[in-house]
């Protein structure tokens, strides 16, 4: 039997959230390898610049929402957890809309 956590009005298998946060955390280094190698050629770095800061926010998003999907059953402890701040303001008004 496995626990079942409530968040808002869906209930998350904590090994279901757990799998799921490995797949992001697995897409955050496959983007971030692809950032390293298209950011190792300098006319690439030089004409994609912004775009390529967007990936490493993409990526540093993934990563937030996998450590909260970690911490599903400690939901007090889950936007101090995260370090974006846009993204902790976001969540933390979806979490007040949810209340």
């Amino acid at each position: 039997m496995f626990e079942v956590i409530a968040v808002g009005t869906v209930a998350v298998d904590p090994a279901l959230a757990d799998a799921l946060a490995e797949e992001l955390v697995l897409a955050s280094k496959l983007l971030a390898d692809l950032a390293y190698d298209l950011g190792a050629d300098e006319a690439v770095l030089r004409r994609h610049m912004a775009s390529l800061q967007a990936i490493d926010q993409v990526t540093q998003t993934q990563l937030a929402v996998a450590a909260a999907l970690r911490q599903l059953d400690r939901t007090g402890e889950l936007l101090a957890g995260v370090t974006l701040e846009d993204m902790k303001t976001r969540l933390g008004r979806a979490m007040a809309a949810v209340s």
